[in-house]
């Protein structure tokens, strides 16, 4: 009997020791996944800055207007003509929705905005989230 119990404790503490390197082991995979995970978040920041940079430069095809319409919608999200046209009448002083809506019509041809439509068939315009055209 003596001799079994020992054997059981010889082999709880072969347990405890492999349960020790795989709690080691685990807090190793953890700090790599931290790493990966810090490394990926930093290529998606600069991937979505890229590309910002992009549809600004794309948009000045289309003029200084163009411009403001594009960085307004890349930080505000998708908007309708008039919510548009209130903030840029905010940065430039005036806009008209008549140029604001010829605008928008330029930037979808140049392929840098798009049309959906939001709550009761509202059309919001919004950058386009996949490679633009030019």
């Amino acid at each position: 009997m003596e001799s079994r119990i020992d054997e059981l404790v010889r082999k709880i503490n072969l347990l405890e020791e492999e349960l020790r390197k795989e709690r080691e082991l685990n807090r190793d995979i953890l700090r790599e996944l931290a790493v990966v995970r810090s490394i990926l978040s930093l290529s998606s920041d600069a991937y979505k800055t890229s590309k910002k940079i992009s549809l600004l430069s794309e948009s000045l095809k289309a003029g200084p207007l163009a411009r403001d319409i594009t960085e307004i919608l890349i930080s505000e999200g998708p908007l309708n003509i008039s919510q548009l046209t209130n903030l840029l009448r905010e940065i430039r002083g005036r806009a008209s929705r008549k140029t604001v809506a010829k605008k928008l019509r330029e930037l979808m041809a140049l392929g840098i905005i798009d049309m959906v439509e939001g709550k009761k068939s509202e059309k919001l315009f919004k950058v386009k989230s996949e490679g633009s055209s030019g």
